[in-house]
């Protein structure tokens, strides 16, 4: 998701199915004093907002960390389901 907007319609959509979600896997790679990536795979339940149906969905995700200014952000995140089969 490339600006703000389309950024804000994946997670009104992605939220409107209540995930709770868990890391299952985790790896984390300190690049620097200032620098971490974290890297794994997520599982969410999910409830549809429409006929309440549960169902799971695995992920792959990583994050990029920063420190600036002394608190740490994330200025990168991806995350994308897993291929099937």
């Amino acid at each position: 998701r490339a600006d703000r907007e389309s950024r804000v319609d994946y997670f009104e959509h992605f939220l409107a199915n209540k995930p709770v979600g868990k890391k299952i896997e985790t790896h984390i790679n300190v690049l620097d004093s200032n620098s971490v990536l974290d890297a794994g795979v997520y599982e969410f339940a999910l409830t549809d907002h429409d006929t309440g149906r549960k169902s799971t969905a695995k992920a792959r995700y990583t994050y990029e960390w920063e420190k600036r200014d002394g608190e740490w952000k994330i200025v990168n995140h991806h995350s994308s389901l897993m291929p099937e089969g």
